[in-house]
Order: structure tokens, then C-alpha cells, then sequence
């Protein structure tokens, strides 16, 4: 099948690809369909586009990247609509805000996104340890670790 985007022209993708959000994201309820593909190559990134709405895409990644005791606690329940039983099951990621200055990169940790990647479902958690920001900074912002490598960055 054929995903139409307006960030990556036609897609092809094949029906088991394919995600479902059966409650949508937070905030966005009505999008239960997505595709994900990976990012620039040589990246950890990876792109989660909506097929419900070709304008919407988010970039997604393994969020124990940049903090590596990240965890996500959440009960049988909470993981009802993704049927997840065990924790070998869950794969976690987080959407990334990236600006101009690709230095300022914010991930959001209070609201992972949670996969049970062989049944090809997904939810948005949110988590109310006070530790995960929605605006976390990946690189320690203007001056931080990526800013020294940076060409033109740093001190």
C-alpha cells in the first residue's frame, strides 16, 4: 500500500508495517494508524508518520540514548490496549522536538510511546515522575557535550 505524506511524497508500506494506536496518541485520539521507517542513515532516529493524516510525523527514538537508567513503570492495565503481558514484549521510544539548532533537541519522557512490536500496537503513555520532563534536552542545550563538537559550537 501506498502512504501518501506531505514530508515524504508516497510510501511504500506493507499491511503488517502498519501500527496501531487503538486509543490514538494524547491529545489526538482520532489517529490510530502509523508507519514506522527509519531515519537518516547512520542515525538512531526513526520517523513515526500518521496514515490518518499525511501532514503528521514525528521523530522517534530509543530514549536509554541519552539516559540510560530511563524507565518506564506501568501496570498489566495501563498496557491493556497494547496486550502487553511482559516486559520482553515492550519496546519504548520517545518523540523528539528538533529545531533549527539541531543542538537544542528536546525529547519528550513524561510521554513515551510504548510498542508491542509483534501484534504491531501502540500506545502513548503519560508518567508522572516528576525526573521526566516533556521537554527534556538531548545534548545539554547551547555549550553543552554536542555544542564543543559542533562545527562553530561550543566555548
Amino acid at each position: 500500500m501506498i502512504i501518501e505524506t506531505t514530508r515524504f511524497g508516497g510510501l511504500e508500506a506493507a499491511e503488517e508495517e502498519l501500527i496501531t494506536f487503538p486509543r490514538g496518541l494524547v491529545g489526538l485520539p482520532e489517529l490510530t494508524g502509523f508507519f514506522m521507517f527509519d531515519g537518516p542513515a547512520g542515525t538512531p532516529f526513526k520517523w513515526l508518520q500518521s496514515t490518518d493524516r499525511a501532514e503528521l510525523a514525528y521523530v522517534v527514538c530509543d530514549p536509554v540514548l541519552f539516559v540510560p537508567d530511563y524507565r518506564v513503570r506501568a501496570s498489566v492495565e495501563e498496557l491493556a490496549p497494547v496486550e502487553i503481558t511482559a516486559v520482553d514484549d515492550a519496546v519504548v521510544a520517545v518523540v523528539l522536538s528538533v529545531p533549527d539548532d539541531w543542538r537544542l533537541m528536546t525529547a519528550n519522557l513524561a510521554g513515551p510511546l510504548v510498542f508491542n512490536v509483534p501484534k504491531r500496537l501502540g500506545m502513548q503513555l503519560v508518567v508522572s515522575d516528576p525526573a521526566f520532563s516533556v521537554k527534556h534536552c538531548v545534548f545539554g542545550g547551547p555549550g553543552g557535550p554536542a555544542a564543543a563538537e559542533a562545527p562553530g559550537g561550543g566555548a
